[in-house]
C-alpha cells in the first residue's frame, strides 16, 4: 500500500491535476468558495470545493500566512465530521484550497430562515447535530502531528456560517482560517478577535487568553439557537452584541421551547456557564452529556433526521438569481489551466492528490 501511495504522490507532482470552477459558491471579504471538478489524467472526475483567496488580499502577508496556516492545519485533520483539505497551491497570483465538497447547505442558512419565523428545531436534531460538531472539536483539540506533538488546536470561529450540512445528513465543521495551533506561523494579534461576535466567550472580550473552552461555548450558542428559534447574542449593533456576550444572560431553552427537556436545559446551561471554570470542561465531556440526553429523549435519531431539515430547506428554498460569474469563471479557468502548463513550479507544498482520496469520507 505504501509503495502504491508513493507511486501516485509522486505521478501528481510531475503532473498536477487539473481543476474546473464550475460555479461560485459563496463570496466574502477574504476569499470566494466555488463549486468544481478535479481531473485526474486517467480522465477521472471528482467533485470538489475551490476556496480562492482573493486577488487584492493575496499579497498581504498576514492573509497570506493565515492561508497558509489554514491549508497546513487543513491537511493534517481526519475527521468524520471535518470538511478535508486535499490540496492548496499558489495560482495566477493567489492562492486556493481544495477541498471536500459537502452537497447541501449551511446551518447558517437553515437558522436564518428558521428564526425569521421563530421556529425551534426538533431537540433530537439539534443535539444530533451539536453532537457531531462536539465530537469534531474534541478530535481537533486532542491532535497530534505525526511526530505525536499536539497541535494545540482552538478553532476560534465555531459558528452556523462554518457548520455545513449534507443532503445525506453529514454534519461538517469548516474553516480553520483563525484557529490557534501550534504550526501555525501567522499568530493573529493587534486587537484581531477572530470569530463572528455574537459567537464569541466572554473571557474573550475580556481579553483573558484563549483556550479550548471558547469553542466549547460556541457549540452551545449553536445548540441555544438551534432549540431556541432566535438568535442569543444579537445586539442592534456590533457594540450591543459585545455587551450581550459580556453581561451572558442566557435563558432555558424551555423557555421557548416546550419540548426541550429540564435535562436539556441543564446540559446547555452548564456548557454556557459564564465561569470557563463551571463550564462542561472539554468538547469529549460535551459529547458525553449529549450522548446521555439524546438516549432518553431520542435514541434513533441519526443523519437521516439531519438530512430530513436539510432537504426541507433547499425544496422550499428561493429559486437563486441567475449565474453571474461566467466571466470570471473563464478567467479563473484560464489561470488554473497556466498553473498546469508551468509544471505547478509555485506548489504551496501540499501533500500530492491521489485520486482514490476523494472517493473516501474521511
Amino acid at each position: 500500500m505504501a509503495d502504491s501511495s508513493s507511486r501516485i504522490s509522486t505521478k501528481f507532482r510531475r503532473a498536477p491535476t487539473r481543476y474546473v470552477p464550475l460555479v461560485r459558491l459563496a463570496s466574502g471579504g477574504m476569499a470566494e468558495v466555488w463549486k468544481g471538478n478535479a481531473i485526474f489524467e486517467t480522465g477521472e472526475k471528482h467533485l470538489v470545493a475551490i476556496k480562492r483567496v482573493l486577488p487584492q488580499l493575496a499579497q498581504d502577508a498576514t492573509y497570506r500566512g493565515m492561508f497558509e496556516d489554514e491549508a497546513r492545519l487543513g491537511m493534517l485533520l481526519r475527521h468524520p465530521n471535518i470538511v478535508r483539505v486535499y490540496d492548496a497551491r499558489e495560482v495566477g497570483g493567489t492562492f486556493i484550497m481544495i477541498m471536500e465538497l459537502v452537497d447541501g447547505t449551511s446551518l447558517k442558512a437553515i437558522l436564518e430562515r428558521a428564526h425569521a419565523r421563530q421556529a425551534c428545531m426538533p431537540p433530537a436534531t439539534a443535539l444530533f447535530i451539536a453532537r457531531q460538531l462536539a465530537s469534531a472539536l474534541s478530535y481537533a483539540h486532542a491532535a497530534r502531528e505525526p511526530s505525536g506533538r499536539a497541535l494545540g488546536i482552538i478553532h476560534r470561529d465555531v459558528s452556523p456560517h462554518n457548520l455545513l450540512l449534507g443532503k445525506d445528513g453529514s454534519v461538517k465543521l469548516a474553516d480553520f482560517g483563525l484557529a490557534d495551533a501550534s504550526v501555525h506561523s501567522t499568530q493573529l494579534g493587534g486587537g484581531m478577535l477572530g470569530g463572528k461576535l455574537g459567537y464569541l466567550a466572554p473571557e474573550i472580550i475580556e481579553q483573558q487568553p484563549s483556550t479550548a473552552q471558547i469553542d466549547v461555548f460556541a457549540v452551545g450558542i449553536v445548540l441555544w439557537e438551534m432549540l431556541s428559534g432566535r438568535r442569543l447574542f444579537h445586539g442592534e449593533d456590533d457594540t450591543g452584541t459585545v455587551r450581550a456576550v459580556a453581561k451572558c444572560l442566557v435563558p432555558p431553552p424551555s423557555t421557548y421551547n416546550r419540548r426541550a427537556t429540564p435535562e436539556l436545559d441543564a446540559v446547555v446551561l452548564r456548557v454556557l456557564d459564564r465561569d470557563p471554570k463551571k463550564r462542561t470542561p472539554g468538547a469529549e465531556a460535551l459529547v458525553t452529556d449529549l450522548d446521555r440526553v439524546i438516549a432518553h429523549l431520542d435514541p434513533n435519531v441519526s443523519q437521516r433526521d439531519v438530512a430530513l431539515v436539510v432537504g426541507l430547506h433547499l425544496a422550499t428554498e428561493p429559486a437563486p438569481a441567475a449565474p453571474s460569474a461566467a466571466a470570471s469563471a473563464a478567467a479563473f479557468m484560464e489561470e488554473l489551466d497556466a498553473f498546469v502548463a508551468n509544471g505547478g513550479a509555485s506548489d504551496l507544498g501540499a501533500a500530492p492528490l491521489d485520486p482514490d482520496a476523494f472517493g473516501s469520507r474521511y
